[in-house]
């Protein structure tokens, strides 16, 4: 599927093709950019009530909005002429990041808070008035989740049968073992060679199915897996077709990498996987075992979806769906287009504001858009959107083309059976692996997955043919390995072509396998894949290169070596992942490690190669060895995400235990030479001059607001360092990587928010970096951030200012468990500042570390 990306060379296309917009500059109070023919008014600020962060929100029936704060309780709002109509609600319930009214109930999707004081878990509730007074005064609990946090249980929405709840959740959400499933369950890396974990630990415990989507009925009582493998969708929308899109995040510590993957928008069709694994695990979007997402956006933080239905908007909009971005303060417009039984998006900016920190969206009852900003205890708002221009703001009439809604008709006529075992189904469905519109055939594989494999794994396949792979696939997922070894043979005997689904088709066979491959056929395997080294496009090099690494086969060892040391042209469709229509006009918003990487930009097709080689244990010689040693000194000068060098350095431990034992203290010297040279930030700071004080979030503010001196750049620069930001934070591209990037957090964050952190860093910790506390049976208490969690043994990294120090404990030591409500952030670090030194700081910071001749 082609999909679009928002790039600096395709901006004008995007103009063309989307609503286009105008407006350059702020046209309201609020410093928010908006199209021209539209008005904004801020309706509410809950922060100024002493009301949370809001970061959900609905409408009853009768108009009113229920509201609720990430860390705290739920609210009614009623809007009238006057100021708004706040309640909390007085029940045992909050922190819900999904909300949805329907058939007089408040369905809530609560992300409890491991510190919440409401004594609420995660789960699926129903709120309803009990004895009909018009006052929501009853919870049902309907389903419990093991999930929190930014990767917790996420959103509600409605489906189009007003019969159905469909939920989104985030890739640290479990998925309860009773739910029946529209695909295999049978889920696994799916990687021919090791996954590298990351570094910084993230994520490295968790299951292959990644974030998910499930479907159930109005009372929670039947449920059903709808789709998997997204990393972290907040928000789900039906379009006016009735069918689902997401939105789905990057992993920003992966930047410059080959497994890197842009925000990007998806269409979550029924049984769908989006090939979302940890480290370096994740799928190609050609895969033909997973589906690709229908518009890449660049970088950013996504949060709400909402279709544009029942907007009074210029028609174009009512069509598409809107989509929020937290970081940079985006609202984005997605401009859908049918392809075969899906879309493709044309993607422009509809909205943006420094700071405004989107939460969620809705269609009011009024035609206008609503939309929230808050989250982590940011200062938030409610805000509505009113067009007041002179377009037709005549509703759409649906204009799908017969084609489209005949391709349609047909998906959904195979999805129905991925919920249903029908032997006489089989002939239907294997007719359907060779259509040419992708999702149909995925969608026949699937369905084909959840019939008794004995009525279909034998069935004769045309060679040469989409059937073919769709067919490799289902059998590397159901057979045995007779059968996913006769699969291979089938795909290798006329010479595979030098395509995505053929060579993925027999990587995932071969991944698959329990046992060695036979000598035979793994002879012919390599015989079928030396022809095609080098030979095709990029990402088809890459996985041939991994196979016949895979196999040991040493002879690529030079001709792969000398691609990673000639050809050094960075393709364009590597910087599209990376150049977004934001960058050209407002830059500042986007985080300086993409500029500085753009600037300075590896090749991630060599970091593939590289990976490749590392797992070939003999063959070498010696020059070889140089050279491929030699490669990683060049690759560590290239810039990329927080965890860009850290990778490479895994990628080069990986190949030193295949290196002769006389050899090795050579090339092991190399790599910890590299890995220990550390920056020296405190090199030509100024040390502060105080006197210091106990400072507190007002403190701040008050001296910030006095500004008192004209801001120093260097004078900011120099505080960063010598109160130890840096050597945790990074900024314009330097710092540590164990507490959060602040390039971007004046895109975000007020000067309360900011001051606040500083002062109480424990009162807002993300997931991300939070500690966890075990109690060991001999009473000692060990504290850290989890690295790993494998084979019985708990590794943690037990300083953020040096996270290369560790410690193992035995799983079985272990008699509790808990996230720790200590930030490792310590208190204090700026006490040593005086007011003028503290300004220079918090500008410097508010900055994102630039010298902005507005400001200095």
């Amino acid at each position: 599927m082609k999909k679009h990306f928002i790039g600096i060379g395709l901006l004008a296309l995007l103009c063309a093709c989307g609503p286009e917009k105008t407006t350059t500059e702020p046209q309201n109070e609020y410093g928010i950019v908006l199209p021209e023919g539209f008005e904004i008014d801020r309706l509410y600020q809950p922060g100024a009530h002493e009301q949370g962060s809001w970061v959900s929100l609905v409408q009853d029936d009768a108009g009113d909005f229920y509201t609720s704060d990430q860390f705290g309780n739920l609210y009614k709002m009623e809007l009238g002429e006057g100021a708004p109509k706040v309640e909390k609600l007085n029940l045992n319930i909050g922190m819900a990041q999904g909300l949805l009214w329907h058939n007089k109930s408040l369905y809530a999707l609560v992300n409890a808070n491991p510190k919440n004081d409401l004594g609420t878990q995660s789960g699926f509730y129903k709120i309803i008035d009990s004895n009909a007074d018009q006052l929501l005064d009853s919870v049902i609990t309907l389903r419990h989740f093991e999930g929190n946090g930014e990767h917790g249980p996420h959103s509600l929405v409605l489906g189009p049968d007003g019969k159905s709840i469909y939920m989104v959740a985030g890739n640290y959400t479990k998925i309860p073992k009773d739910l029946s499933a529209r695909m295999a369950t049978d889920w696994q890396l799916d990687n021919v060679l090791p996954v590298i974990l990351d570094p910084s630990g993230h994520a490295n415990e968790l299951d292959a199915h990644g974030g998910w989507v499930a479907k159930t009925d109005l009372d929670g009582t039947h449920w059903e897996l709808f789709s998997i493998g997204m990393r972290n969708t907040y928000d789900i929308a039906f379009n006016a077709d009735g069918e689902l899109f997401g939105f789905d995040s990057d992993m920003e510590y992966d930047l410059g990498m080959p497994w890197y993957r842009p925000i990007r928008m998806t269409h979550i069709s029924p049984g769908s996987q989006f090939g979302w694994r940890t480290g370096t695990g994740k799928f190609h979007e050609d895969y033909p075992d997973n589906l690709p997402g229908i518009a890449d956006l660049g970088q950013g933080s996504p949060t709400g979806v909402v279709a544009g239905t029942g907007l009074i908007f210029p028609t174009a909009f009512q069509k598409g769906i809107f989509l929020l971005d937290w970081s940079y303060g985006t609202l984005y417009f997605a401009d859908l287009k049918e392809v075969g039984s899906s879309y493709s998006a044309q993607i422009s900016e509809f909205l943006s504001g420094v700071p405004l920190p989107l939460t969620d969206a809705i269609v009011g009852q009024d035609g206008n858009l609503y939309f929230l900003t808050g989250g982590r205890r940011l200062e938030s708002a409610l805000y509505r959107v009113r067009y007041t221009g002179s377009e037709s703001t005549e509703k759409p009439k649906a204009s799908p083309s017969e084609e489209a809604l005949a391709l349609r008709k047909l998906r959904k006529q195979i999805e129905t059976y991925q919920m249903k075992k029908d032997a006489e189904s089989v002939p239907f469905l294997l007719e359907y692996l060779s259509h040419e519109d992708r999702f149909i055939r995925f969608a026949a594989r699937t369905a084909l997955e959840n019939q008794d494999p004995s009525a279909w794994i034998d069935q004769e396949i045309a060679e040469n043919t989409p059937a073919q792979i769709e067919m490799a696939v289902a059998i590397a997922h159901k057979g045995n390995d007779a059968q996913r070894t006769q699969a291979l043979e089938n795909l290798i005997r006329h010479n595979p072509k030098a395509e995505m689904g053929t060579i993925r088709a027999i990587g995932l066979l071969v991944s698959r396998m329990e046992a060695p491959l036979a000598s035979p056929t793994k002879k012919a395997l390599q015989n079928s894949l030396k022809p095609l080294l080098l030979q095709a496009q990029a990402d088809v090099n890459r996985e041939v290169v991994k196979l016949l690494a895979y196999l040991q086969d040493s002879s690529i060892i030079d001709p792969v070596l000398t691609a990673m040391e000639t050809d050094t042209i960075i393709g364009q469709s590597t910087r599209d992942k990376y150049l977004s229509a934001a960058i050209s006009g407002r830059s500042e918003q986007y985080g300086n490690d993409v500029a500085n990487m753009l600037a300075n930009m590896p090749n991630d097709q060599h970091i593939s190669y590289a990976k490749s080689l590392s797992v070939i244990t003999e063959g070498w010689t010696k020059k070889e060895r140089d050279r491929y040693f030699d490669w990683f000194q060049n690759a560590l000068q290239k810039s990329g995400g927080k965890m860009y060098s850290k990778f490479i350095l895994a990628i080069q431990r990986e190949a030193l235990p295949y290196i002769p034992e006389n050899e090795r203290p050579y090339y092991e010297s190399l790599a910890k030479n590299r890995e220990s040279g550390a920056t020296d930030y405190l090199k030509g700071v100024s040390q502060p001059e105080g006197p210091g004080k106990a400072w507190t979030s007002s403190d701040i503010i008050e001296a910030y607001e006095k500004r008192k001196g004209v801001p120093d750049f260097k004078g900011g620069s120099d505080m960063f360092r010598a109160s130890l930001c840096i050597n945790c934070h990074s900024m314009d591209g330097i710092g540590g990587n164990t507490g959060p990037d602040l390039s971007t957090v004046g895109t975000r964050f007020s000067l309360k928010d900011l001051a606040l952190a500083i002062a109480e860093p424990s009162e807002t910790i993300s997931d991300r970096y939070e500690y966890s506390e075990f109690t060991l049976k001999n009473g000692n208490t060990v504290s850290g951030r989890v690295l790993s969690d494998v084979n019985g043994k708990i590794t943690l990294s037990t300083s953020a200012f040096s996270p290369e120090v560790t410690t193992t404990i035995a799983r079985k030591e272990v008699i509790k468990e808990m996230i720790s409500k200590t930030s490792p952030m310590p208190n204090g670090l700026v006490n040593r500042l005086n007011d003028t030194e503290m300004v220079n700081l918090i500008t410097y910071i508010l900055q994102g570390g630039r010298r902005n001749p507005d400001v200095y």
